[in-house]
């Protein structure tokens, strides 16, 4: 017997998860928005701070770059998840085959581009300023490059079109009948 759609305990989870997302990534974002004035402002005690850890005052600047790169991936993160939950809401709904849900897709393929084209910009300040989390025995792509984001990119844009498609057949047939 199907589960109906407002009663799926999978959709409600999947609700949860992509809520707690949006909050997170809102988060960072404000978390590292107030993070650049407190590294302007507090310029002394920050390059102090940078000494003791072996990185020269002069990355300053760069620590900055590294805090606005990490505001415009949760930016881009709060806005792709968003999207992501408007879907399983029309799925929810009983009705995931709209126009409006291959125009979302199709704009989480761009959000998801965006974010790795970020994180590539990002990846070799976090390596110079040692950033990246050390585990044994794995080593660091320097590039940032992530073949599963091209893949989860491309997937969204073949899946904008089968939505579109699909919702364009849709209304075809109700034409007919």
């Amino acid at each position: 017997m199907p589960v109906e759609p407002k009663h799926d305990r999978l959709l409600f989870a999947t609700r949860l998860v992509l809520t707690f997302l949006i909050w997170f990534t809102a988060a960072a974002a404000v978390v590292c928005s107030l993070l650049i004035p407190i590294v302007i402002f507090k310029h002394s005690a920050v390059v102090r701070d940078l000494a003791e850890s072996g990185i020269r005052a002069g990355a300053l600047p760069w620590m900055v770059l590294l805090l606005a790169l990490g505001i415009a991936m949760a930016i881009l993160g709060f806005f792709f998840f968003r999207l992501l939950r408007r879907i399983v809401n029309s799925v929810g709904d009983g009705d995931p085959f709209i126009p409006i849900n291959a125009d979302r897709l199709y704009q989480m393929g761009w959000l998801s581009l965006g974010i790795q084209a970020l994180v590539m910009a990002a990846t070799p300040l976090m390596i110079w300023f040692d950033a990246l989390p050390q585990k044994p025995n794995v080593h660091h792509n320097d590039t940032g490059f992530s073949i599963g984001a091209l893949v989860t990119a491309l997937l969204l844009f073949v899946l904008a079109r089968v939505f579109r498609v699909g919702s364009q057949m849709r209304e075809d047939l109700e034409g007919t009948v």
